[in-house]
């Protein structure tokens, strides 16, 4: 095992960017892939074969009409300030996260039903992938108030919490490569003005720091002839570790670990 850590890459973009079919190309780039997937995606992988990219999926919670027919009655009958004052409703729906941790825990493929471990063991060889942070934020919110419609700032405060401390487990907890992909969000610069592409993520203040932990922070985009990716929008704050610093760069990882691999041999 490489005692050097794994790269640490956050792909973000607009739906329709190309984020989750440039996985594929970590198995091009000689790396055992795992997704956790969040959102319905696994089409775009599905012809890869099962020994070389497994995944899971774990969607946000769906909990039926009746929780639906629930908060709408308390919604109908209670005023805002008891609405905001009422604990997690229907908190037994809406354990996702807790299901996305037991797996970090023990990784288990849903194409085969294989385990394999935790992924904080997992060596270099290997990628762990959360696609995307946009359904993981739907979690943690939930995780924290279920059902309930009027959020208050403690409950975002703790939402936003496990938010931060699961991907801070994901950056810096593993040897592992890890990728995260993100949707985007755009935020006025209050100082210098102007408006900031950063990472859709819960709150106003984890977006713009998300990148601190991660090697390489990509801009995915979708242009008349395809996808590219830039690390050189000055709209967006961009990293580039193990990548080229420009734009329009053919959406692979494969040099991007290519690169990282040179650099442990020298």
């Amino acid at each position: 095992m490489n005692s050097v850590p794994g790269t640490n890459t956050l792909l973000m973009g607009a739906p329709g960017s190309g984020k989750t079919h440039a996985l594929r190309t970590l198995v091009a780039a000689g790396l055992e892939v795992f997704v956790i997937f969040t959102e319905p995606g696994m089409e775009v992988l599905s012809d890869v074969p099962s020994d070389k990219l497994h995944w899971h999926y774990i969607p946000p919670a769906t909990p039926g009409w009746d929780a639906l027919l629930d908060t709408a009655k308390k919604v109908n009958t209670m005023p805002n300030s008891t609405l905001q004052q009422l604990p997690n409703i229907n908190a037994k729906d809406y354990s996702q996260v807790m299901d996305i941790l037991k797996l970090c825990q023990n990784f288990t493929d849903e194409r085969t039903g294989k385990e394999y471990g935790d992924v904080t063991t997992w060596g270099t060889d290997r990628v762990i992938v959360l696609d995307s942070l946009t359904g993981f934020n739907i979690m943690a919110m939930d995780l924290v108030v279920g059902s309930k419609p009027v959020k208050s700032l403690v409950d975002w405060g703790v939402a936003m919490d496990m938010e931060e401390r699961t991907i801070d487990q994901l950056t810096l907890g593993t040897k592992c490569h890890f990728v995260l992909t993100a949707h985007l969000d755009k935020q006025v610069d209050e100082v210098m003005g102007g408006v900031n592409i950063v990472p859709n993520a819960l709150g106003r203040k984890i977006g713009p720091s998300l990148g601190r932990f991660f090697s390489d922070v990509i801009l995915c985009q979708r242009t008349t002839e395809g996808w590219t990716w830039s690390t050189s929008n000055d709209k967006a704050d961009l990293k580039a570790r193990n990548i080229q610093w420009k734009d329009g760069q053919i959406p692979s990882f494969v040099p991007l670990i290519q690169h990282w691999k040179n650099k442990q041999t020298t």
